[in-house]
């Protein structure tokens, strides 16, 4: 999915997209653009490059459960970004770092039993513990209580949003001692889907 269609999909019909648009490309620069090597195995949440090729910064686009955003939270604090998300609050819009010109671009909102987070940064020492913040959504039953993944046959709305920009990715980066932790027919779903 596009970035600009998540975007819209998310602030609503109110939300003037094309001043997004502008203001990322304003925010990330090729003035400011950081070099950043990623490892081709990661942890989720993955850091991949920014959707939009006009942008100079990485992205970072997430389910997380609340202990989890909480040490997201504390994380951008320790690397020197404005405070006063709170946890429970949909926020969208632009954090500033205390000592250096670069920011992140952050949205958020819950959903799916914990924190939907698009997160959008130039700042190479955040990104760099992003790399290594190992987290996690919260568990499918969670997420969908009144689902039964035996009788889910192909997917469709918010299970495959959910399944297909939050589950897969986190599901593909743990390791197989991980999965077997899940029950089996969450497993067999995981594997299937």
């Amino acid at each position: 999915m596009r970035l600009l269609d998540w975007l819209k999909r998310h602030l609503g019909p109110k939300a003037n997209t094309d001043s997004q648009t502008t203001d990322l490309q304003a925010i990330f620069s090729e003035a400011l653009a950081p070099s950043l090597s990623l490892p081709s195995q990661q942890v989720y949440p993955i850091v991949t490059p920014a959707m939009r090729p006009d942008l100079a910064a990485y992205q970072v686009h997430c389910l997380l459960n609340k202990q989890d955003k909480q040490r997201l939270d504390a994380l951008l604090s320790d690397t020197g970004f404005d405070e006063g998300v709170s946890l429970d609050t949909v926020f969208n819009g632009v954090l500033h770092h205390a000592d250096r010109p670069t920011k992140v671009f952050l949205h958020q909102y819950a959903d799916f039993a914990g924190i939907c987070v698009l997160l959008i940064s130039n700042d190479i020492a955040l990104l760099q513990r992003l790399i290594a913040f190992k987290a996690a959504p919260p568990a499918p039953w969670e997420s969908f209580p009144e689902v039964d993944p035996d009788t889910l046959g192909s997917l469709q709305g918010n299970i495959e949003f959910w399944c297909d920009t939050f589950w897969r990715p986190y599901w593909l980066s743990i390791s197989e001692a991980e999965r077997s932790q899940y029950p089996a027919n969450w497993h067999e779903f995981s594997e299937f889907h």
